[in-house]
């Protein structure tokens, strides 16, 4: 099980050393899950703005009928880093997700490295609000963007 410690929770370092560890764990516990075999790794964060930045390699398993991103896969990894910062935000809890709507803008190629970006909008003690978006690396537009909404459980993770 992956737990936040509580001294990551208060700081810019304690924010990397969660999320860092968090992909770690992944790595060790949780291979075969699909949020493993999405491979996504830890970019940066911004504790100040609630803020984090994943990337993920596109591979030929994640492809559709047309030989892009699956939006499938598009939308899980929008969720995945929304989700995680949520838990992050909002203490260690876990934050199964209420809603989510996701804008495909343009497609996105196989082979290419996807970054996901995800931001708190609402840090609340029920629910919580983050928006994010995915743009492949070296483009400067957004090939898709989300907005999320999280149930903050009072159990914690």
């Amino acid at each position: 099980m992956i737990i936040l410690k509580k001294e990551d929770l208060h700081d810019q370092a304690g924010m990397e050393r969660a999320f860092r560890g968090y992909f770690e764990d992944v790595a060790k516990e949780c291979d075969g899950t699909f949020n493993a075999m999405l491979g996504m790794s830890f970019v940066d964060c911004n504790y100040a703005e609630r803020q984090v930045t994943l990337r993920m390699a596109t591979k030929p398993w994640m492809a559709n009928p047309s030989d892009i991103l699956h939006g499938g896969v598009t939308a899980s990894v929008l969720d995945l880093t929304m989700g995680l910062l949520a838990r992050y935000c909002t203490g260690g809890h876990m934050t199964p997700t209420i809603s989510m709507e996701v804008s495909y803008l343009t497609p996105i190629p196989l082979n290419d490295i996807l970054l996901v970006q995800a931001q708190i909008t609402h840090p609340g003690f029920t629910i919580c609000h983050a928006t994010g978006s995915a743009w492949v690396e070296g483009k400067k537009s957004p090939a898709a963007t989300a907005a999320g909404t999280y149930y903050v459980s009072k159990k914690m993770g």
